[in-house]
């Protein structure tokens, strides 16, 4: 769903053989090499409900549009109002005539809200990758938006940004304050998770074990996948995984339960068809942010069983729908133009190399943590 900017990738959008399809949308975009899209869904994926068609001043009664599809036909119907609240996987909207009418977010194609200068502002330097730049300005509109939904939309923003920073702390707070006030939220997905075990330890948050027995069900979450590559606290976190699966909700929980694929990744030798096939099923269940991590996982699995040509599809993923930190972006593009040369797409992937060259990611800077 565009939420304004946003989307929510619908399940059947990209069939499992559309590497063909992914790497030509690729190039038409200018891909979004490694990280360098991390900022259009960086505000796009959890701040994405932003994307308005015109700043404005925040009247006290405006006019939002959502495009809803659903049911077999798919067709979209456009239905104005006021959006009073979006929480867990519900939007309520108030009709003109006063109906209330509560709509899931997974039939909605497109949302679009009036925002001001300072979430517009901060949307724009976000896709150009200013970072601080695009924070203050964040920063600067969650002190002075009234509604407090969309309060928690420029709050996920702040956290992608704080993730491409590497404030990882930071990051971690600013997922809190939201979780407070929505614990089903989606924008659990901006927690700094690790994806990829394999990147310089610069490039990832550093917590230790006592962070397994937080109060805090981000900060365990966080702490689990953190430490789960480490042979010394492996059993603890993955128990820690474990735990806030069966006691969170939402998109947390689906997280907490991803993560514990990276175990199988550690040993990529054991891996099964048929427990791949598993995650990819799974997968095709979450929203389009939430699904960039699960993918790239998958995508690894793939490659382990030498599933050449379907790995492309799933590491393109990230790189091209919904960029995650610059690193974890940036290996996941890497193990894509691999999997495109393994799998004899040689001139797709030095097309995608070329690409690279031109567009090289910006370094994140190194990791604020413990």
């Amino acid at each position: 769903m565009m939420i304004s900017g946003h989307s929510f990738f619908r399940r059947d959008a990209v069939p499992v053989s559309g590497v063909a399809l992914l790497t030509t949308l690729l190039f038409a975009k200018l891909m979004f090499t490694t990280s360098l899209m991390i900022a259009a869904q960086v505000i796009v994926g959890s701040c994405s409900l932003a994307q308005a068609d015109e700043p404005s001043a925040l009247p006290p009664t405006s006019i939002d549009q959502i495009v809803i599809r659903k049911g077999l036909s798919k067709r979209e119907r456009t239905q104005a109002g006021v959006i009073e609240e979006i929480s867990g996987q519900n939007v309520v909207l108030r009709r003109p005539g006063n109906t209330v009418e509560i709509i899931k977010l997974r039939d909605i194609t497109t949302l679009r809200f009036q925002k001001s200068a300072e979430f517009d502002d901060g949307l724009i330097k976000l896709r150009s990758r200013e970072w601080p730049a695009a924070l203050v300005s964040l920063q600067a509109a969650a002190k002075n938006e009234p509604r407090m939904w969309v309060v928690r939309e420029i709050r996920a923003a702040i956290a992608q940004t704080q993730r491409a920073l590497g404030q990882f702390e930071e990051c971690i707070a600013t997922v809190e304050s939201i979780l407070e006030q929505d614990p089903e939220s989606r924008h659990a997905v901006e927690l700094p998770l690790t994806w990829d075990e394999r990147l310089p330890q610069a490039h990832r948050i550093v917590m230790n074990a006592a962070d397994l027995q937080s109060r805090s069900l981000a900060r365990r979450l966080t702490a689990a996948s953190a430490l789960l590559q480490d042979s010394a606290h492996q059993e603890s976190a993955l128990l820690t995984l474990q735990a806030v699966q069966q006691s969170a909700r939402g998109v947390l929980q689906q997280l907490a339960e991803t993560q514990q694929w990276r175990i199988r990744l550690l040993q990529p030798d054991e891996l099964k068809n048929a427990e791949i096939s598993r995650w990819t099923e799974q997968a095709h269940y979450y929203d389009r942010r939430t699904r960039s991590g699960p993918e790239f996982l998958i995508g690894r699995a793939l490659m382990a069983v030498h599933d050449y040509d379907n790995a492309a599809t799933s590491l393109l993923w990230m790189p091209l729908l919904e960029p995650l930190d610059p690193p974890t972006t940036a290996a996941s593009l890497a193990d894509a133009i691999t999997a495109l040369e393994m799998s004899g797409r040689t001139m797709e992937a030095a097309r995608l190399r070329a690409e690279i060259s031109e567009s090289p990611p910006q370094p994140t800077p190194a990791a604020s943590g413990k």
